[in-house]
């Protein structure tokens, strides 16, 4: 373990090291005190950036419970895993949040799942847990069961959110949601107004926490894909994928080439139906219903072509640890050449006429700014960070799959409006086309699955996806059977809820909310999970 005096040496050691390790992922033991020094330290270093904190119940192996405090090593396509380990006596270590924001969920994640408290945390309230819930009573321990009953005595229940202070006279509080008309996910807004500015923006989600992570506990590494899938739906093969290549590093296990080319062709035609979906939801905020109505079309098409070479139209059941449950022959991948030929005229059509639409346009430019300062605070992913000046993408950044052979460029703006991560996702989705062609064209013959067999011993992977929302991570822990111990999964959305509130305040007014909130395009199931 790293001594406290040798710390900052010794983590920078290791990250030198990194760039010629064959390692993906880097270990790192520290002390739990060291965490906050940690959090400084590599913070304040270009090229590194925040992935997740999450914990697990080791205590019939070490005797601890483990923190992992991961980063990514962007520079040098490496991660660093610190790991702490915290005696159950004593459930407690000295809170991140207060110097690293983006730390401020995580650490109520893990102080609700093992009942490890984060001391000096800044909101200490339950994030995800219902009203009611039983006090003492912490899912991640290791002698719960997915299925086992709760305790009859309960705590009181609780209210949704602590109240606000009573609002000074010419302040409104609107409450939006958690049922709202239309096909919309539960989530809970209360907006406060001065007129018709908003001012302050509260938010409440987890109504539909689906507990997936513990439903995955002992079930068979096979079955896990069809858990991951069910995070969000129309993420489902960026989920699947992250999770079996997370089981593939923990097997040792290598991907045929071809499974690798044809899980990129299949990653991008799901980024490119989101992209195109999203654009019609952001038409339909600012009334251009004729747009809404073309891009609606043009994702349907998608879809139908999804159904027609995979077999489902939201891409379920291909992923499969060790590659690919079906391949596509050369008639196939033909046929979606010619489709994504004329998708994309039909594309150009419709930017230009989006671009050349003043009225969709004002509506976007200045409206829900977040502030590239807060988006890295707050650790922004995907096109939401890339629109506020991030330059992280996993596909380049971190290569898996096939994408260390194509070419590519990721779309990067500074304007932190509704506007730029309208014109980012554009960019994307061309860029998803241009990924697809060169896919196609150069994907090699052979097998699309190599054999899979349970490790023997205890073992753990990394797998990692850059989702049509960004990036979106899964750690699994497997037994010597092949069951599943421990599953992380830490979906892009929810990075990006964390940092959704302060896009709100500012100047805007309570009707640019129905844009601020589409244009930012996020999942409350992808984040409830």
């Amino acid at each position: 373990m790293i001594t406290s005096e040798h710390f900052p040496e010794q983590v920078e050691r290791a990250i030198g090291k990194a760039e010629q390790s064959p390692d993906r992922v880097i270990t790192v033991r520290v002390s739990p005190t060291d965490l906050i020094a940690a959090a400084r330290l590599l913070a304040a270093r270009d090229g590194i950036a925040f992935a997740d904190l999450f914990g697990v119940d080791d205590r019939s192996g070490s005797g601890f419970v483990i923190v992992h405090f991961l980063w990514a090593l962007d520079r040098v396509g490496r991660w660093l895993d610190l790991v702490a380990e915290i005696e159950p006596a004593l459930p407690s270590y000295p809170a991140i949040t207060p110097v690293l924001p983006a730390a401020g969920w995580y650490e109520r994640e893990l102080w609700e799942d093992l009942g490890i408290e984060p001391h000096g945390h800044p909101g200490l309230r339950r994030l995800r847990r219902p009203g009611g819930w039983p006090s003492g009573v912490y899912l991640f321990h290791r002698e719960m069961r997915w299925d086992t009953p709760l305790p009859a005595e309960s705590v009181a229940p609780e209210e949704e959110l602590p109240p606000l202070d009573e609002a000074p006279e010419g302040i409104v509080d609107y409450p939006l949601g958690p049922v709202r008309s239309g096909v919309v996910e539960s989530g809970h807004y209360t907006l406060r107004t001065v007129g018709e500015e908003l001012v302050d923006c509260r938010l409440q989600i987890f109504y539909k926490h689906r507990g997936v992570e513990k439903r995955a506990e002992g079930l068979p590494l096979l079955h896990a894909p069809l858990v991951a899938e069910r995070i969000s739906g129309t993420s489902a093969f960026a989920h699947s994928l992250a999770l079996c290549q997370a089981i593939e590093a923990a097997l040792g296990v290598t991907v045929p080439a071809r499974a690798c080319y044809l899980r990129t062709l299949f990653a991008e035609l799901e980024r490119l139906y989101n992209h195109l979906g999203y654009q019609a939801d952001l038409c339909q905020a600012t009334g251009l219903v004729v747009g809404q109505a073309q891009f609606e079309i043009l994702k349907e098409r998608l879809l139908r072509l999804n159904a027609a070479i995979a077999g489902h139209r939201y891409l379920f059941g291909l992923n499969v640890p060790g590659g690919l449950s079906r391949d596509l022959e050369a008639p196939l991948l033909r046929g979606i050449r010619r489709a994504l030929y004329e998708i994309r005229v039909d594309l150009d059509a419709l930017e230009a006429l989006l671009l050349g639409s003043s009225s969709h346009l004002d509506r976007l430019e200045g409206t829900g700014i977040l502030r590239p300062d807060d988006a890295r605070a707050f650790g922004a992913v995907g096109p939401i960070g890339r629109a506020s000046g991030i330059d992280r993408d996993l596909r380049r950044d971190h290569p898996y799959a096939a994408y260390a052979a194509v070419d590519f460029t990721v779309p990067v703006l500074d304007g932190g409006d509704a506007l730029a991560r309208f014109r980012v996702r554009l960019a994307e989705a061309r860029e998803a086309i241009r990924i697809a062609e060169q896919i196609i064209d150069a994907a090699p013959a052979g097998p699309v699955r190599s054999e899979v067999v349970p490790p023997g011993k205890e073992a753990t992977g990394l797998g990692w996806a850059e989702s049509p929302r960004g990036e979106s991570l899964h750690w699994i822990q497997l037994g010597p059977d092949g069951r599943v111990v421990r599953y992380r999964a830490r979906p892009a959305s929810f990075a990006n809820w964390q940092v959704f509130p302060l896009a709100v305040p500012g100047h805007n007014i309570l009707t640019d909310f129905p844009v601020i909130e589409q244009s930012f395009g996020l999942s409350f199931a992808g984040a409830d999970r």
